[in-house]
């Protein structure tokens, strides 16, 4: 889980895409899901502990959505659940009126890596990707106005945490939609690793 690099503004936003075997998507949720695969959603209609959500509760540090495999931050103002039961509850970060004179965004932090992230949202947002070095994988974005608006990105290199923002006070995502590496993958990941090292050790004998 990232506890400072996404502070870094100069990392944020400075640093070129450094890995090709990237997809992106604008408001193209079905093609994001035929590529990500199997997806894991959070929607913001209940809280943290399961509970149904309601306006104004804050989204803290020990207070998150750990238990569904992310971890949500903002670095500037507050993160709170704001909509309805009607119209549907969303995560908003914000740095209170009536003068704003920071910028925030919203962090995803999925717990592990992940090969697809993505959010519904309305307005306008960026998304950025960033793998456990902090180098940007990809960014996309949509500028418009209206609800109803998706952003994701799918990825050969894991993804470590990705950021939503609308380069405002404000930002907001009515969703969180995430695909965990599968574990047979990371088996044989571990499997290659484990014969590089034998071969390196056999060499050194």
């Amino acid at each position: 889980m990232k506890t400072c690099g996404w502070f870094l503004w100069g990392v944020l936003y400075v640093a070129q895409v450094v890995h090709a075997d990237v997809q992106t998507f604008v408001n193209d949720y079905a093609g994001f899901v035929a590529t990500a695969g199997a997806l894991t959603s959070i929607d913001f209609e209940t809280q943290p502990n399961g509970q149904p959500s309601q306006p104004g509760i804050q989204i803290t540090a020990s207070y998150n959505y750990d238990a569904h495999g992310v971890h949500f931050s903002a670095p500037a103002g507050i993160l709170e659940l704001a909509g309805n039961p009607i119209s549907g509850f969303h995560l908003d970060a914000i740095v209170p009126q009536p003068v704003p004179t920071s910028r925030t965004w919203i962090v995803a932090d999925p717990l592990e890596p992940v090969l697809a992230a993505g959010g519904a949202f309305g307005g306008s947002s960026y998304l950025y990707a960033y793998d456990e070095t902090n180098q940007l994988i990809a960014r996309t974005y949509h500028i418009g106005g209206g609800a109803g608006h998706f952003l994701g990105i799918v990825s050969s290199t894991p993804i470590d945490y990705v950021i939503f923002d609308r380069q405002s006070y404000f930002a907001s995502i009515g969703a969180f939609y995430f695909s965990p590496i599968p574990e047979p993958a990371s088996a044989a990941l571990l499997a290659v690793g484990e014969g590089w090292l034998a071969c390196g050790r056999r060499r050194r004998i």
